[in-house]
Protein backbone atom coordinates (compact mmCIF):
# COMPACT_ATOMS: atom_id res chain seq x y z
CA UNK A 1 0.00 0.00 0.00
CA UNK A 2 2.78 2.45 1.03
CA UNK A 3 4.80 1.48 -2.03
CA UNK A 4 1.82 2.17 -4.33
CA UNK A 5 1.19 5.53 -2.67
CA UNK A 6 4.82 6.54 -3.08
CA UNK A 7 4.82 5.48 -6.73
CA UNK A 8 1.65 7.49 -7.33
CA UNK A 9 3.09 10.57 -5.57
CA UNK A 10 6.34 10.39 -7.56
CA UNK A 11 4.41 9.99 -10.81
CA UNK A 12 2.19 12.93 -9.84
CA UNK A 13 5.29 15.08 -9.34
CA UNK A 14 6.75 13.94 -12.66
CA UNK A 15 3.53 14.83 -14.53
CA UNK A 16 3.23 18.24 -12.87
CA UNK A 17 6.91 19.01 -13.60
CA UNK A 18 6.50 18.13 -17.28
CA UNK A 19 3.44 20.39 -17.51
CA UNK A 20 5.68 23.23 -16.36
CA UNK A 21 8.50 22.21 -18.70
CA UNK A 22 6.27 22.42 -21.80
CA UNK A 23 4.80 25.83 -20.98
CA UNK A 24 1.68 24.83 -19.05
CA UNK A 25 2.96 25.95 -15.64
CA UNK A 26 0.12 28.48 -15.42
CA UNK A 27 -2.33 25.56 -15.28
CA UNK A 28 -0.31 23.97 -12.45
CA UNK A 29 -0.42 27.33 -10.66
CA UNK A 30 -4.16 27.87 -11.30
CA UNK A 31 -5.18 24.49 -9.88
CA UNK A 32 -2.90 24.86 -6.85
CA UNK A 33 -0.27 22.17 -7.49
CA UNK A 34 2.92 24.27 -7.44
CA UNK A 35 3.76 22.80 -4.02
CA UNK A 36 4.43 19.46 -5.79
CA UNK A 37 7.27 20.99 -7.84
CA UNK A 38 10.84 20.69 -6.67
CA UNK A 39 12.94 23.88 -6.59
CA UNK A 40 14.68 22.76 -9.80
CA UNK A 41 11.32 22.15 -11.51
CA UNK A 42 9.98 25.55 -10.36
CA UNK A 43 12.99 27.28 -11.90
CA UNK A 44 12.59 25.32 -15.15
CA UNK A 45 8.80 25.79 -15.35
CA UNK A 46 7.10 28.39 -17.51
CA UNK A 47 4.21 29.97 -15.60
CA UNK A 48 3.18 32.37 -18.37
CA UNK A 49 0.30 31.47 -20.68
CA UNK A 50 1.92 30.34 -23.91
CA UNK A 51 1.19 31.17 -27.52
CA UNK A 52 -1.81 29.14 -28.74
CA UNK A 53 -0.14 28.71 -32.14
CA UNK A 54 2.53 26.53 -30.54
CA UNK A 55 0.15 24.88 -28.05
CA UNK A 56 -0.52 21.89 -30.33
CA UNK A 57 3.12 20.89 -30.75
CA UNK A 58 3.77 21.45 -27.03
CA UNK A 59 0.81 19.24 -26.07
CA UNK A 60 2.02 16.50 -28.44
CA UNK A 61 5.58 16.63 -27.04
CA UNK A 62 4.20 16.63 -23.49
CA UNK A 63 2.03 13.54 -24.11
CA UNK A 64 4.84 11.65 -25.84
CA UNK A 65 7.19 12.25 -22.90
CA UNK A 66 4.49 11.34 -20.37
CA UNK A 67 4.25 7.88 -21.93
CA UNK A 68 1.71 5.24 -23.08
CA UNK A 69 -1.37 6.36 -21.14
CA UNK A 70 -1.15 9.95 -22.31
CA UNK A 71 -0.27 8.88 -25.87
CA UNK A 72 -3.42 6.74 -25.98
CA UNK A 73 -5.46 9.55 -24.45
CA UNK A 74 -4.05 12.00 -27.00
CA UNK A 75 -4.84 9.67 -29.91
CA UNK A 76 -8.43 9.38 -28.70
CA UNK A 77 -8.71 13.15 -28.19
CA UNK A 78 -7.41 13.72 -31.74
CA UNK A 79 -10.85 12.76 -33.08
CA UNK A 80 -12.64 15.33 -30.88
CA UNK A 81 -12.72 18.20 -33.37
CA UNK A 82 -16.06 19.07 -31.80
CA UNK A 83 -14.21 19.94 -28.55
CA UNK A 84 -10.64 20.93 -29.43
CA UNK A 85 -9.23 23.55 -31.83
CA UNK A 86 -7.83 22.28 -35.14
CA UNK A 87 -4.24 23.26 -34.20
CA UNK A 88 -4.46 20.83 -31.26
CA UNK A 89 -6.17 17.88 -33.00
CA UNK A 90 -3.81 18.03 -36.01
CA UNK A 91 -0.80 17.68 -33.70
CA UNK A 92 -2.43 14.93 -31.61
CA UNK A 93 -2.93 12.89 -34.80
CA UNK A 94 0.88 12.77 -35.10
CA UNK A 95 1.39 11.06 -31.73
CA UNK A 96 3.72 8.10 -32.08
CA UNK A 97 3.05 4.83 -30.27
CA UNK A 98 6.41 3.18 -30.98
CA UNK A 99 8.67 2.03 -28.16
CA UNK A 100 11.64 -0.37 -27.86
CA UNK A 101 10.52 -4.01 -27.72
CA UNK A 102 10.44 -6.01 -24.49
CA UNK A 103 13.21 -8.68 -24.34
CA UNK A 104 12.11 -12.08 -25.68
CA UNK A 105 12.78 -13.73 -22.31
CA UNK A 106 10.22 -11.48 -20.58
CA UNK A 107 7.66 -12.22 -23.30
CA UNK A 108 8.16 -15.96 -22.91
CA UNK A 109 7.76 -15.67 -19.14
CA UNK A 110 4.48 -13.79 -19.66
CA UNK A 111 3.17 -16.50 -22.01
CA UNK A 112 4.13 -19.20 -19.48
CA UNK A 113 2.36 -17.27 -16.71
CA UNK A 114 -0.82 -16.82 -18.80
CA UNK A 115 -1.10 -20.12 -20.73
CA UNK A 116 0.49 -22.44 -18.17
CA UNK A 117 3.07 -23.98 -20.53
CA UNK A 118 6.43 -22.85 -21.90
CA UNK A 119 6.58 -21.49 -25.45
CA UNK A 120 8.44 -24.63 -26.64
CA UNK A 121 5.52 -26.86 -25.64
CA UNK A 122 2.79 -24.58 -26.97
CA UNK A 123 4.20 -23.79 -30.42
CA UNK A 124 6.01 -25.67 -33.15
CA UNK A 125 8.06 -22.51 -33.64
CA UNK A 126 8.10 -19.03 -32.10
CA UNK A 127 9.93 -16.06 -33.61
CA UNK A 128 11.67 -14.25 -30.74
CA UNK A 129 12.05 -11.10 -32.84
CA UNK A 130 8.81 -9.11 -32.66
CA UNK A 131 6.96 -8.00 -35.79
CA UNK A 132 5.59 -4.84 -34.15
CA UNK A 133 6.09 -3.16 -30.78
CA UNK A 134 3.71 -0.60 -29.23
CA UNK A 135 3.31 0.96 -25.81
CA UNK A 136 0.83 -1.66 -24.55
CA UNK A 137 1.98 -4.85 -26.26
CA UNK A 138 4.02 -6.43 -29.02
CA UNK A 139 3.38 -9.04 -31.72
CA UNK A 140 5.37 -12.20 -32.55
CA UNK A 141 4.94 -14.70 -35.38
CA UNK A 142 4.50 -18.35 -34.44
CA UNK A 143 3.36 -21.72 -35.77
CA UNK A 144 1.05 -23.98 -33.77
CA UNK A 145 1.63 -27.71 -33.35
CA UNK A 146 -1.01 -28.40 -36.02
CA UNK A 147 0.91 -26.25 -38.54
CA UNK A 148 -1.35 -23.16 -38.36
CA UNK A 149 0.50 -19.85 -38.80
CA UNK A 150 -0.51 -17.39 -36.10
CA UNK A 151 0.27 -13.95 -34.69
CA UNK A 152 0.75 -13.80 -30.92
CA UNK A 153 0.10 -10.44 -29.24
CA UNK A 154 1.55 -10.19 -25.72
CA UNK A 155 0.93 -7.38 -23.25
CA UNK A 156 4.00 -5.69 -21.76
CA UNK A 157 4.69 -6.90 -18.20
CA UNK A 158 3.66 -4.30 -15.59
CA UNK A 159 2.10 -1.90 -18.11
CA UNK A 160 -1.41 -2.29 -16.69
CA UNK A 161 -0.39 -1.11 -13.21
CA UNK A 162 1.39 1.95 -14.67
CA UNK A 163 -1.57 2.87 -16.84
CA UNK A 164 -4.04 2.56 -13.95
CA UNK A 165 -1.86 4.90 -11.85
CA UNK A 166 -1.84 7.47 -14.68
CA UNK A 167 -5.61 7.18 -15.11
CA UNK A 168 -6.18 7.93 -11.41
CA UNK A 169 -3.99 11.02 -11.71
CA UNK A 170 -5.84 12.10 -14.87
CA UNK A 171 -9.15 11.91 -12.99
CA UNK A 172 -7.73 14.07 -10.19
CA UNK A 173 -6.42 16.65 -12.65
CA UNK A 174 -9.69 16.78 -14.60
CA UNK A 175 -11.65 17.50 -11.42
CA UNK A 176 -9.21 20.25 -10.42
CA UNK A 177 -9.56 21.79 -13.88
CA UNK A 178 -13.35 21.71 -13.59
CA UNK A 179 -13.11 23.61 -10.31
CA UNK A 180 -10.93 26.30 -11.91
CA UNK A 181 -12.08 26.69 -15.55
CA UNK A 182 -15.57 27.33 -16.99
CA UNK A 183 -14.72 25.51 -20.25
CA UNK A 184 -13.81 22.35 -18.29
CA UNK A 185 -17.16 22.41 -16.49
CA UNK A 186 -19.10 23.12 -19.69
CA UNK A 187 -17.58 20.15 -21.52
CA UNK A 188 -17.78 17.88 -18.43
CA UNK A 189 -14.04 17.21 -18.59
CA UNK A 190 -14.07 14.70 -15.71
CA UNK A 191 -16.79 12.63 -17.41
CA UNK A 192 -14.86 12.76 -20.68
CA UNK A 193 -11.69 11.50 -18.96
CA UNK A 194 -13.74 8.68 -17.38
CA UNK A 195 -15.05 7.69 -20.83
CA UNK A 196 -11.58 7.73 -22.36
CA UNK A 197 -10.26 5.76 -19.39
CA UNK A 198 -12.87 3.07 -20.00
CA UNK A 199 -11.77 2.85 -23.65
CA UNK A 200 -8.13 2.45 -22.62
CA UNK A 201 -9.06 -0.23 -20.08
CA UNK A 202 -10.87 -2.18 -22.82
CA UNK A 203 -7.72 -2.02 -24.95
CA UNK A 204 -5.83 -3.58 -22.04
CA UNK A 205 -8.17 -6.58 -22.09
CA UNK A 206 -7.22 -8.83 -25.02
CA UNK A 207 -10.35 -10.92 -24.46
CA UNK A 208 -12.33 -7.81 -25.38
CA UNK A 209 -10.28 -7.42 -28.56
CA UNK A 210 -10.81 -11.10 -29.38
CA UNK A 211 -14.59 -10.69 -29.00
CA UNK A 212 -14.48 -7.57 -31.20
CA UNK A 213 -12.60 -9.52 -33.86
CA UNK A 214 -15.20 -12.29 -33.84
CA UNK A 215 -18.08 -9.78 -34.04
CA UNK A 216 -16.56 -8.02 -37.07
CA UNK A 217 -15.80 -11.43 -38.60
CA UNK A 218 -19.45 -12.48 -38.33
CA UNK A 219 -20.46 -9.38 -40.32
CA UNK A 220 -18.56 -10.80 -43.30
CA UNK A 221 -19.15 -14.52 -42.80
CA UNK A 222 -20.76 -14.82 -46.23
CA UNK A 223 -18.48 -12.37 -48.00
CA UNK A 224 -15.74 -14.06 -50.01
CA UNK A 225 -13.72 -10.90 -50.58
CA UNK A 226 -13.43 -9.53 -47.02
CA UNK A 227 -11.37 -11.53 -44.51
CA UNK A 228 -11.07 -11.17 -40.71
CA UNK A 229 -8.63 -13.48 -38.83
CA UNK A 230 -9.98 -16.31 -36.69
CA UNK A 231 -9.21 -16.31 -32.95
CA UNK A 232 -7.46 -19.31 -31.36
CA UNK A 233 -9.26 -19.24 -28.01
CA UNK A 234 -7.16 -22.01 -26.40
CA UNK A 235 -4.14 -19.70 -26.72
CA UNK A 236 -5.86 -16.47 -25.70
CA UNK A 237 -6.24 -14.74 -22.32
CA UNK A 238 -6.70 -11.15 -21.12
CA UNK A 239 -2.92 -10.64 -21.66
CA UNK A 240 -2.14 -12.91 -24.64
CA UNK A 241 -4.05 -12.88 -27.93
CA UNK A 242 -3.44 -15.52 -30.60
CA UNK A 243 -5.07 -15.15 -34.01
CA UNK A 244 -4.80 -16.47 -37.55
CA UNK A 245 -1.98 -14.94 -39.57
CA UNK A 246 -3.11 -13.11 -42.72
CA UNK A 247 -0.38 -13.02 -45.37
CA UNK A 248 -0.86 -9.97 -47.53
CA UNK A 249 0.39 -6.61 -48.77
CA UNK A 250 0.05 -3.40 -46.80
CA UNK A 251 -2.00 -0.82 -48.70
CA UNK A 252 0.97 1.55 -48.65
CA UNK A 253 3.00 -1.00 -50.69
CA UNK A 254 0.55 -1.67 -53.53
CA UNK A 255 2.66 0.16 -56.14
CA UNK A 256 5.74 -1.84 -55.19
CA UNK A 257 3.69 -5.03 -55.55
CA UNK A 258 2.68 -4.04 -59.10
CA UNK A 259 -1.00 -3.45 -58.37
CA UNK A 260 -2.76 -1.98 -61.42
CA UNK A 261 -5.19 0.97 -61.44
CA UNK A 262 -8.09 -1.46 -61.87
CA UNK A 263 -6.79 -3.54 -58.94
CA UNK A 264 -6.66 -0.40 -56.76
CA UNK A 265 -10.20 0.52 -57.80
CA UNK A 266 -11.43 -2.93 -56.74
CA UNK A 267 -9.64 -2.60 -53.37
CA UNK A 268 -11.17 0.87 -52.87
CA UNK A 269 -14.65 -0.48 -53.56
CA UNK A 270 -14.09 -3.36 -51.13
CA UNK A 271 -12.83 -0.89 -48.52
CA UNK A 272 -15.88 1.33 -48.98
CA UNK A 273 -18.20 -1.68 -48.77
CA UNK A 274 -16.47 -2.98 -45.63
CA UNK A 275 -16.64 0.27 -43.65
CA UNK A 276 -20.02 1.52 -44.84
CA UNK A 277 -21.46 -1.90 -43.98
CA UNK A 278 -19.92 -1.71 -40.52
CA UNK A 279 -21.03 1.89 -39.87
CA UNK A 280 -24.43 2.21 -41.54
CA UNK A 281 -25.75 -1.34 -41.44
CA UNK A 282 -24.17 -3.06 -38.42
CA UNK A 283 -23.34 -0.09 -36.19
CA UNK A 284 -20.15 -1.83 -34.99
CA UNK A 285 -16.98 -0.78 -36.78
CA UNK A 286 -13.17 -0.76 -36.78
CA UNK A 287 -12.08 2.29 -34.74
CA UNK A 288 -8.46 2.44 -35.94
CA UNK A 289 -8.38 1.69 -39.68
CA UNK A 290 -4.90 3.00 -40.48
CA UNK A 291 -3.04 1.41 -43.46
CA UNK A 292 -1.10 -0.97 -41.18
CA UNK A 293 -4.37 -2.58 -40.07
CA UNK A 294 -5.63 -3.27 -43.61
CA UNK A 295 -4.05 -5.83 -45.93
CA UNK A 296 -4.60 -6.90 -49.53
CA UNK A 297 -4.45 -10.68 -49.97
CA UNK A 298 -3.57 -11.07 -53.70
CA UNK A 299 -3.96 -14.86 -53.81
CA UNK A 300 -7.73 -14.64 -53.32
CA UNK A 301 -8.06 -10.91 -54.12
CA UNK A 302 -9.34 -10.31 -50.59
CA UNK A 303 -9.28 -7.36 -48.24
CA UNK A 304 -7.95 -8.31 -44.79
CA UNK A 305 -8.88 -6.38 -41.61
CA UNK A 306 -6.85 -6.78 -38.40
CA UNK A 307 -6.33 -5.20 -34.92
CA UNK A 308 -9.69 -4.47 -33.29
CA UNK A 309 -8.49 -3.02 -30.00
CA UNK A 310 -10.49 0.12 -30.76
CA UNK A 311 -14.02 -0.21 -32.10
CA UNK A 312 -16.89 2.21 -32.60
CA UNK A 313 -20.49 1.49 -31.68
CA UNK A 314 -23.63 3.17 -33.02
CA UNK A 315 -26.95 2.18 -31.39
CA UNK A 316 -29.84 1.60 -33.83
CA UNK A 317 -31.43 5.05 -33.41
CA UNK A 318 -28.06 6.80 -33.64
CA UNK A 319 -27.19 4.71 -36.69
CA UNK A 320 -30.32 5.98 -38.47
CA UNK A 321 -29.48 9.58 -37.59
CA UNK A 322 -25.85 9.15 -38.72
CA UNK A 323 -27.14 7.74 -42.01
CA UNK A 324 -29.47 10.75 -42.32
CA UNK A 325 -26.49 13.05 -41.78
CA UNK A 326 -24.54 11.39 -44.58
CA UNK A 327 -27.58 11.15 -46.85
CA UNK A 328 -28.32 14.83 -46.27
CA UNK A 329 -24.81 15.70 -47.48
CA UNK A 330 -25.12 13.41 -50.51
CA UNK A 331 -28.58 14.77 -51.40
CA UNK A 332 -27.60 18.41 -50.62
CA UNK A 333 -30.40 18.64 -48.04
CA UNK A 334 -29.43 21.05 -45.23
CA UNK A 335 -32.70 20.45 -43.33
CA UNK A 336 -31.94 16.73 -43.09
CA UNK A 337 -28.37 17.40 -41.92
CA UNK A 338 -29.42 19.86 -39.19
CA UNK A 339 -32.27 17.65 -37.92
CA UNK A 340 -29.87 14.68 -37.73
CA UNK A 341 -27.31 16.77 -35.83
CA UNK A 342 -29.90 17.90 -33.27
CA UNK A 343 -30.67 14.26 -32.51
CA UNK A 344 -26.99 13.32 -32.38
CA UNK A 345 -25.87 15.98 -29.91
CA UNK A 346 -26.54 17.83 -26.67
CA UNK A 347 -27.94 21.15 -27.86
CA UNK A 348 -28.01 23.98 -25.28
CA UNK A 349 -31.21 26.03 -25.06
CA UNK A 350 -29.15 29.16 -25.77
CA UNK A 351 -28.14 28.07 -29.30
CA UNK A 352 -29.00 30.47 -32.13
CA UNK A 353 -30.79 28.01 -34.42
CA UNK A 354 -30.90 30.33 -37.46
CA UNK A 355 -27.19 31.12 -37.18
CA UNK A 356 -26.31 27.43 -36.79
CA UNK A 357 -28.50 26.50 -39.78
CA UNK A 358 -26.77 29.14 -41.93
CA UNK A 359 -23.33 27.81 -40.95
CA UNK A 360 -24.27 24.22 -41.84
CA UNK A 361 -25.86 25.39 -45.09
CA UNK A 362 -22.62 27.20 -45.98
CA UNK A 363 -20.63 23.96 -45.47
CA UNK A 364 -23.15 21.98 -47.50
CA UNK A 365 -23.02 24.49 -50.39
CA UNK A 366 -19.24 24.42 -50.36
CA UNK A 367 -19.39 20.63 -50.70
CA UNK A 368 -21.83 20.80 -53.63
CA UNK A 369 -19.64 23.32 -55.53
CA UNK A 370 -16.42 21.33 -55.20
CA UNK A 371 -14.98 19.49 -58.24
CA UNK A 372 -15.67 15.74 -58.09
CA UNK A 373 -12.04 14.84 -57.39
CA UNK A 374 -11.83 17.22 -54.41
CA UNK A 375 -14.98 16.06 -52.59
CA UNK A 376 -14.14 14.83 -49.10
CA UNK A 377 -16.94 13.42 -46.97
CA UNK A 378 -14.84 12.72 -43.86
CA UNK A 379 -13.40 16.22 -43.57
CA UNK A 380 -16.79 17.73 -44.32
CA UNK A 381 -18.25 15.87 -41.35
CA UNK A 382 -15.27 16.96 -39.25
CA UNK A 383 -15.92 20.59 -40.26
CA UNK A 384 -19.58 20.20 -39.29
CA UNK A 385 -18.57 18.87 -35.85
CA UNK A 386 -16.14 21.78 -35.41
CA UNK A 387 -18.94 24.21 -36.30
CA UNK A 388 -21.15 22.54 -33.72
CA UNK A 389 -18.40 23.13 -31.14
CA UNK A 390 -18.37 26.85 -31.99
CA UNK A 391 -22.08 26.91 -31.10
CA UNK A 392 -21.33 24.96 -27.87
CA UNK A 393 -23.21 21.92 -29.22
CA UNK A 394 -21.64 18.72 -27.84
CA UNK A 395 -21.56 15.83 -30.32
CA UNK A 396 -21.90 12.33 -28.84
CA UNK A 397 -18.55 10.55 -28.67
CA UNK A 398 -19.78 7.67 -30.87
CA UNK A 399 -20.18 10.12 -33.75
CA UNK A 400 -16.69 11.53 -33.37
CA UNK A 401 -15.28 8.01 -33.67
CA UNK A 402 -17.33 7.54 -36.85
CA UNK A 403 -15.99 10.83 -38.23
CA UNK A 404 -12.40 9.81 -37.51
CA UNK A 405 -12.95 6.42 -39.18
CA UNK A 406 -14.42 8.05 -42.30
CA UNK A 407 -11.50 10.49 -42.53
CA UNK A 408 -8.92 7.70 -42.16
CA UNK A 409 -10.31 5.24 -44.68
CA UNK A 410 -11.13 8.06 -47.11
CA UNK A 411 -7.49 9.16 -46.87
CA UNK A 412 -6.38 5.59 -47.65
CA UNK A 413 -8.59 5.54 -50.74
CA UNK A 414 -7.26 8.93 -51.90
CA UNK A 415 -3.67 7.68 -51.52
CA UNK A 416 -4.47 4.67 -53.73
CA UNK A 417 -6.20 6.75 -56.41
CA UNK A 418 -6.88 10.52 -56.01
CA UNK A 419 -9.60 10.33 -58.67
CA UNK A 420 -11.75 8.00 -56.56
CA UNK A 421 -14.57 9.81 -54.76
CA UNK A 422 -15.93 8.36 -51.53
CA UNK A 423 -19.34 10.02 -51.98
CA UNK A 424 -19.80 8.33 -55.34
CA UNK A 425 -18.74 5.00 -53.81
CA UNK A 426 -21.11 5.54 -50.87
CA UNK A 427 -24.11 6.66 -52.94
CA UNK A 428 -25.33 3.13 -53.84
CA UNK A 429 -25.24 2.17 -50.15
CA UNK A 430 -27.14 5.34 -49.25
CA UNK A 431 -29.79 4.61 -51.88
CA UNK A 432 -30.10 0.99 -50.69
CA UNK A 433 -30.48 2.29 -47.14
CA UNK A 434 -33.27 4.64 -48.22
CA UNK A 435 -35.10 1.81 -50.00
CA UNK A 436 -34.75 -0.39 -46.93
CA UNK A 437 -35.89 2.38 -44.57
CA UNK A 438 -38.97 3.28 -46.59
CA UNK A 439 -39.91 -0.29 -47.33
CA UNK A 440 -43.58 -0.56 -46.18
CA UNK A 441 -42.83 -3.66 -44.08
CA UNK A 442 -39.90 -2.00 -42.28
CA UNK A 443 -41.89 1.21 -41.78
CA UNK A 444 -44.71 -0.83 -40.28
CA UNK A 445 -42.28 -2.54 -37.87
CA UNK A 446 -40.86 0.81 -36.76
CA UNK A 447 -44.31 2.31 -36.27
CA UNK A 448 -45.41 -0.72 -34.27
CA UNK A 449 -42.30 -0.53 -32.11
CA UNK A 450 -42.81 3.22 -31.51
CA UNK A 451 -46.50 2.60 -30.74
CA UNK A 452 -45.53 -0.05 -28.17
CA UNK A 453 -43.16 2.41 -26.53
CA UNK A 454 -45.79 5.17 -26.56
CA UNK A 455 -48.48 2.90 -25.11
CA UNK A 456 -46.07 1.84 -22.36
CA UNK A 457 -45.38 5.50 -21.56
CA UNK A 458 -49.09 6.38 -21.54
CA UNK A 459 -49.89 3.38 -19.34
CA UNK A 460 -47.31 4.44 -16.76
CA UNK A 461 -48.33 8.11 -16.82
CA UNK A 462 -51.19 7.94 -14.23
CA UNK A 463 -48.84 6.29 -11.75
CA UNK A 464 -46.17 8.93 -12.39
CA UNK A 465 -48.72 11.74 -11.88
CA UNK A 466 -49.95 10.13 -8.66
CA UNK A 467 -46.35 9.80 -7.43
CA UNK A 468 -45.68 13.46 -8.27
CA UNK A 469 -48.81 14.62 -6.43
CA UNK A 470 -47.89 12.44 -3.43
CA UNK A 471 -44.39 13.86 -3.21
CA UNK A 472 -45.73 17.41 -3.50
CA UNK A 473 -48.27 16.75 -0.70
CA UNK A 474 -45.67 15.17 1.59
CA UNK A 475 -43.15 17.94 0.89
CA UNK A 476 -40.64 15.48 -0.67
CA UNK A 477 -40.58 16.94 -4.17
CA UNK A 478 -37.02 17.53 -5.38
CA UNK A 479 -35.78 20.02 -7.96
CA UNK A 480 -32.55 20.01 -9.98
CA UNK A 481 -30.78 23.37 -9.96
CA UNK A 482 -27.70 24.26 -12.00
CA UNK A 483 -24.60 25.85 -10.44
CA UNK A 484 -25.34 29.21 -12.06
CA UNK A 485 -28.88 29.14 -10.67
CA UNK A 486 -27.55 28.26 -7.19
CA UNK A 487 -25.16 31.22 -7.37
CA UNK A 488 -28.03 33.55 -8.29
CA UNK A 489 -30.20 32.21 -5.44
CA UNK A 490 -27.38 32.61 -2.90
CA UNK A 491 -26.81 36.19 -4.07
CA UNK A 492 -30.49 36.95 -3.47
CA UNK A 493 -30.28 35.38 -0.02
CA UNK A 494 -27.26 37.58 0.73
CA UNK A 495 -29.19 40.68 -0.29
CA UNK A 496 -32.14 39.71 1.90
CA UNK A 497 -29.96 38.92 4.93
CA UNK A 498 -28.02 42.19 4.52
CA UNK A 499 -31.23 44.18 4.33
CA UNK A 500 -32.53 42.44 7.50
CA UNK A 501 -29.19 43.07 9.26
CA UNK A 502 -29.33 46.74 8.32
CA UNK A 503 -32.91 47.04 9.61
CA UNK A 504 -32.05 45.34 12.92
CA UNK A 505 -28.94 47.48 13.36
CA UNK A 506 -30.92 50.64 12.67
CA UNK A 507 -33.56 49.51 15.17
CA UNK A 508 -30.90 48.79 17.82
CA UNK A 509 -29.26 52.14 17.23
CA UNK A 510 -32.64 53.84 17.59
CA UNK A 511 -33.21 52.06 20.92
CA UNK A 512 -29.77 53.19 22.17
CA UNK A 513 -30.54 56.80 21.21
CA UNK A 514 -33.95 56.53 22.91
CA UNK A 515 -32.26 55.14 26.05
CA UNK A 516 -29.84 58.05 26.08
CA UNK A 517 -32.68 60.55 25.83
CA UNK A 518 -34.58 58.86 28.67
CA UNK A 519 -31.41 58.66 30.80
CA UNK A 520 -30.70 62.35 30.38
CA UNK A 521 -34.31 63.28 31.15
CA UNK A 522 -34.84 61.02 34.20
CA UNK A 523 -31.27 60.41 35.32
CA UNK A 524 -30.37 60.22 39.00
CA UNK A 525 -27.16 60.83 40.99
CA UNK A 526 -24.80 57.87 41.46
CA UNK A 527 -21.14 57.02 41.75
CA UNK A 528 -20.94 56.89 37.95
CA UNK A 529 -22.54 60.28 37.49
CA UNK A 530 -19.18 61.89 36.80
CA UNK A 531 -18.40 59.44 33.94
CA UNK A 532 -19.91 60.37 30.54
CA UNK A 533 -21.03 56.73 29.95
CA UNK A 534 -23.99 57.70 27.80
CA UNK A 535 -21.89 59.78 25.43
CA UNK A 536 -19.25 57.04 25.16
CA UNK A 537 -21.93 54.37 24.51
CA UNK A 538 -23.53 56.58 21.86
CA UNK A 539 -20.22 57.09 20.07
CA UNK A 540 -19.41 53.35 20.13
CA UNK A 541 -22.90 52.41 18.91
CA UNK A 542 -22.73 55.04 16.17
CA UNK A 543 -19.38 53.81 14.84
CA UNK A 544 -20.60 50.17 14.96
CA UNK A 545 -23.62 51.24 12.92
CA UNK A 546 -21.38 52.96 10.35
CA UNK A 547 -19.10 49.90 10.16
CA UNK A 548 -22.01 47.49 9.52
CA UNK A 549 -23.51 49.85 6.94
CA UNK A 550 -20.11 50.14 5.15
CA UNK A 551 -19.65 46.33 5.10
CA UNK A 552 -23.09 45.75 3.61
CA UNK A 553 -22.66 48.43 0.92
CA UNK A 554 -19.13 47.19 0.07
CA UNK A 555 -20.44 43.64 -0.61
CA UNK A 556 -22.61 45.07 -3.39
CA UNK A 557 -25.53 42.92 -2.27
CA UNK A 558 -28.03 45.33 -0.76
Amino acid sequence: MVKNSLRRLNRYREIVSLFGKYGFGYIVEDVGLTHMLSMKAKIASDFKQGNMKSAGSRVRSLFEELGPTFVKMGQMLSIRSDLLPAEITIELEKLQDKVPPVPAGDIKDKILQELGFPVEELFHSFNEECVAAASIGQVHEAVLKDGSSVMVKVQRPGIKKNIFTDLQIMRDLSRLLEQRYDWARHYHLADMVDELAESIKKELDYLEEARNTETIGMQFDNHEKIKVPNIHWDYTTAYVLTMEKLTGIKLTELDRAGCSKECKRNIAELLAEAFLTQILKEGFFHGDPHPGNILYLPEKEQLGLIDFGQVGRLPARMRDDAANLMLGLMMEDTDLVVKALYRLAKVPHTVDENHFYDDIDRIRKKLSHMPLGELNLGYTIKEIFATAREHQIIIHKELTMMGKTLITFEGIIKDMDPAINIIELARPYGEALLLERYNPVNMGKRLWKDAEGLSSTLASMPGKVEELVGKTTDGHLKFEISLTEIKSILTKFDRMSNQISFSLTLLAFSIVVLGLIIGVTFGSQSILTGIPAMEIGFIIAFFMFLWILYSILKSGRF
